[in-house]
């Protein structure tokens, strides 16, 4: 009889799953290692392609404000003399 209450002792520990602080630590691990591993396989661009890029950009902002500008310029001409003719 003390041999089943020991398997039974034993069975129910085995049973048991680890409290939340291991389960969570092991999780933050299997994702940092599962990063890692991903960061290796990224094909990083070269600076010469970034300074393109970032021209490109610089230059399609400038362009739209411009037009923006144009546009604002244009609208605020139009109804400011309409509303000279109004009123």
């Amino acid at each position: 009889m003390a041999e089943n209450n020991k398997n039974l002792t034993s069975a129910k520990s085995a049973d048991k799953k680890p409290n939340f602080f291991v389960r969570f630590g092991k999780k933050i691990a299997k994702l940092c290692k599962d990063t890692v591993g991903e960061l290796k396989k990224v094909v990083w661009t070269s600076r010469s392609e970034v300074w393109k890029s970032f021209e490109l950009v610089i230059a399609t902002v400038v362009a739209i404000s411009v037009i923006i500008a144009i546009v604002d310029y244009t609208s605020s001409l139009i109804i400011n003399t309409l509303a000279s003719l109004i009123g």
